[in-house]
């Protein structure tokens, strides 16, 4: 109902982290370039990005997975942050080609190390990215840090990433030998108001909206208000807004109508 009305393709403003709606607004260009930087070059071991719910890090993690896509640098993400040590031993193991990983946690330690060296001498660079990291555990949270111990006498033989809510900062705060491993601190902040007009525009032009105005700029502008600048929250409101217009045959999404769909959810 929505395309049709609308002259659109697609559906413009699904949650779901598509890389090709990536909207690159500068705190998303400073993240990315920063990260990328941190994970290909420097190496240190460890880079924490956390942000709001909605803000966008999940993007950000696609946006590094495909820019490493066919480099030297292997991407592995952990499937739950909910799991023992054992089990992430594993995970991080069988991620990196191990074959038939032993049971013991000692063993196990030594084959993924093994692994891991074997990798680095193949030239290739292993990351281990942990999205949601706020819900690890402080004892997975230790073994993450014994993770980045595997090193010969240039370079770290993993890079990990923790992505996740404001929280996981404090969290790592609270273990000093985890904190200072830390490389990177990057914070996903929310869109700035005179961002969220780009954005809309730039969703709907990935859909397929050409040249047509679908929101008018008073609607653009309630939307950077009651959205806050979340990401999220800003899709959320503006599919609503697209079904009840699309509902009500309306030429244009208007701010009374941006307003009506904020207040429904509040």
């Amino acid at each position: 109902m929505i395309e049709e009305h609308w002259g659109l393709n697609r559906k413009p403003f699904s949650n779901t982290p598509d890389p090709a709606f990536v909207f690159r607004s500068a705190g998303f260009d400073e993240g990315f370039a920063r990260l990328l930087y941190d994970v290909t070059e420097i190496r240190g071991g460890l880079s924490l990005v956390s942000g709001e719910v909605g803000c966008g890090k999940t993007m950000l993690a696609r946006a590094l997975a495909a820019r490493l896509a066919g480099s030297v640098h292997d991407l592995y993400v952990l499937p739950t942050p909910r799991l023992t040590a054992t089990q992430l031993l594993r995970a991080v193991a069988e991620a990196a080609g191990a074959t038939r990983p032993p049971a013991a946690k000692h063993s196990l330690v030594m084959a993924l190390g093994d692994t891991l060296r074997a990798r680095h001498a193949e030239g290739r660079r292993p990351v281990l990215l942990v999205d949601e990291a706020q819900l690890v555990t402080p004892a997975l949270l230790e073994e993450v840090r014994l993770l980045t111990n595997f090193e010969d006498e240039t370079s770290k033989h993993l890079h990990v990433v923790l992505l996740g809510q404001p929280e996981l900062r404090e969290r790592v705060a609270r273990q000093p030998q985890l904190d200072q491993r830390v490389g990177l601190r990057y914070h996903v902040a929310p869109l700035e108001p005179d961002e969220v007009g780009a954005y809309v525009l730039h969703r709907l032009a990935v859909a397929g909206a050409g040249r047509r105005p679908v929101f008018d700029d008073a609607a653009l502008t309630a939307l950077a208000d009651r959205s806050r600048g979340v990401p999220r929250l800003i899709n959320n409101l503006a599919t609503q807004a697209l079904f009840v217009g699309a509902h009500r045959k309306a030429r244009t999404v208007d701010e009374a109508l941006v307003h009506l769909v904020a207040d429904d959810r509040e």
